[in-house]
């Protein structure tokens, strides 16, 4: 072991997130936090990298948690830069990712009073956080006891809840003091929590509602654990009562499931047919939905979703329609309702597998034709995407545009959708190629990239990162909705126009750069972009059309609408 603060609160958190079997930490450069940035350095249980921009930074952190399913530390100085953390600790509370921020900060008696870098910062971000820790000056042996219960109950916190915490440590000047650590006085504690099962009356109960349904579907969205549900519901699936519907980012693959949601619901929306495709059984897995079309139909029936299921530990009444929260691991009580005996007089499920091939065609017909759009280039990109690589969605069009194609075998599909912000997808793409040996694929849209450029600056790690951007020169998304294009002022304040290529951004920070103009430039690109011989992080930028994407994309909607 090398050199450790001398300062008490430091080298004790230091030493039990290395006994905790926490190994990644993301830096940030300050004076305040030297105790912290000298200690993880020189401890030599962690892997330390140094990121200047605070935001880019946690989300750095955020992807490689995402990998790993493991926590991350962050630590950065006094002062503002501690806000710079909070995009990212809000999308990891919404999705589960345990991230440990350690904050340093000035001492108590000298904020508001003119001190630089310093600010309130205790207990700040509260509300984005599952726990918030403000440790103490160490005086006395009962001082160092409190620290070290505080670190212990936070890194527990995270750990076990699978949620962002804060710990804010005031530190006094000298700072840069070391000495050898004495780890007789650091202890630690582990808190153990119950496997929750239901009992044989709750599942008995949930048994009779699952039998009198006669139309039963299962949405499966977000959610890192979703997998170990995967061989119950393709059992479930073969049920005819039975609908499985997945979003991409729930990563489960199975021939038979509804994954393209969008454009397989387009044809009966807002029509007649709208009330066959409500179930009376709504069975919800797993985080926030994407389809805002999805949503949309099952409020406007909520009436007719007579039971609606949620497996998670917080209310989520996404549909108005609660009528259980059912605070255990789903695959146990699933494979207990898949073993009940069917009835094959109701055919729900075949309803809805029948409609997603159908759609299926109508989607591949229109493309065989589709011009050169946003829509062709995803088409493109999907033709060329690695077995085993790992697909990082931009937000906001961009995981849109993913929902309409077919999920790929051995892909993995992730994006920022606990909030949905923008402001750190690539960086959450940097982080997670650092924690994959396999390829990883980002595709952004081009006013996300420029708003996250500095993860750019970021090299160590990012051989295996392909970033592909797509620019239509401002947030197309805002030519897709309803409502915003009819303005005068979208242009310049909603949409944001901004027709500069990317390429001196990309330059700048020594990355390689290809482009692509129509689809022959782009499929020799997307060609030279995977090439398995390609050892170094590149951006290919795909030029499309600003006003014509749209258009298309909307001839596209109305073409599956009118299937009979």
């Amino acid at each position: 072991m090398g050199e450790i603060s001398n300062i008490s609160s430091v080298s004790t958190l230091v030493e039990i997130a290395a006994r905790k079997g926490v190994r990644d930490v993301v830096l940030s450069p300050g004076s305040r936090n030297a105790p912290f940035i000298i200690s993880f350095n020189g401890h030599g249980a962690f892997n330390c990298q140094s990121i200047l921009d605070e935001r880019s930074a946690a989300f750095v952190a955020l992807g490689i948690a995402q990998q790993q399913k493991k926590p991350v530390i962050l630590n950065c100085t006094s002062g503002s830069a501690v806000l710079n953390y909070s995009p990212a600790l809000v999308e990891a509370f919404y999705q589960n990712i345990p991230l440990i921020a350690v904050t340093a900060d000035r001492p108590s008696e000298w904020i508001d009073q003119g001190e630089g870098q310093s600010m309130r910062q205790v207990g700040l971000m509260e509300n984005i956080l599952i726990g918030s820790f403000n440790l103490v000056e160490e005086h006395t042996e009962d001082d160092h006891w409190h620290n070290n219960r505080l670190i212990n109950e936070a890194f527990e916190m995270a750990m076990s809840l699978s949620r962002p915490v804060q710990i804010n440590v005031p530190l006094k000047e000298p700072l840069y003091g070391t000495v050898e650590s004495n780890e007789d006085s650091i202890k630690t504690f582990d808190v153990m929590i119950p496997k929750a099962f239901l009992s044989e009356i709750d599942l008995d109960s949930l048994a009779s509602e699952f039998n009198a349904a006669e139309r039963i579907l299962v949405l499966v969205a977000q959610g890192n654990d979703s997998l170990n549900c995967l061989d119950v519901l393709r059992e479930m699936n073969a049920d005819s009562k039975v609908a499985i519907l997945t979003e991409t980012h729930a990563n489960l693959y199975h021939l038979g499931f509804v994954s393209c949601i969008d454009r397989t619901i387009e044809s009966f929306l807002k029509s007649q047919l709208e009330s066959d495709y409500v179930p009376d059984l709504l069975i919800t897995i797993g985080g926030n939905v994407i389809s805002k079309k999805l949503k949309a139909l099952f409020r406007r029936h909520k009436a007719s979703i007579t039971n609606h299921w949620n497996f998670g530990d917080e209310v989520m009444d996404s549909y108005q329609s609660l009528t259980r929260l059912i605070k255990v691991d789903p695959a146990p009580v699933l494979s207990f309702l898949k073993d009940l005996p069917q009835n094959t007089q109701y055919q729900f499920g075949n309803k809805w597998r029948a409609q997603f091939f159908q759609m299926e065609q109508r989607h591949l017909s229109f493309l065989a034709k589709c011009p050169y759009s946003d829509l062709k280039v995803f088409e493109l990109i999907n033709d060329f995407i690695p077995e085993g690589a790992n697909v990082q969605m931009g937000n906001s069009s961009v995981v849109r545009y993913f929902q309409l194609f077919n999920q790929l075998r051995n892909v993995s599909y992730f994006g920022n959708r606990g909030v949905s912000g923008i402001e750190g997808c690539t960086s959450t793409a940097v982080g997670a190629a650092q924690a994959s040996d396999d390829v990883t694929l980002f595709v952004s849209g081009d006013q996300a990239f420029r708003y996250d450029s500095n993860a750019l600056a970021v090299k160590s790690g990012t051989e295996n990162l392909r970033i592909i951007v797509i620019n239509n020169s401002g947030g197309n998304i805002f030519r897709i909705i309803d409502g915003p294009k009819d303005h005068p002022v979208s242009e310049g304040f909603i949409e944001k126009v901004d027709e500069h290529s990317i390429r001196k951004l990309v330059e700048y920070h020594d990355v390689d750069y290809l482009e692509a103009h129509d689809l022959n430039s782009l499929e020799q690109s997307i060609q030279s972009l995977m090439d398995p011989k390609r050892m170094m992080c590149t951006v290919l930028e795909v030029f499309t059309p600003r006003i014509e994407s749209p258009e298309i994309f909307k001839e596209y909607l109305e073409f599956l609408k009118e299937a009979k």
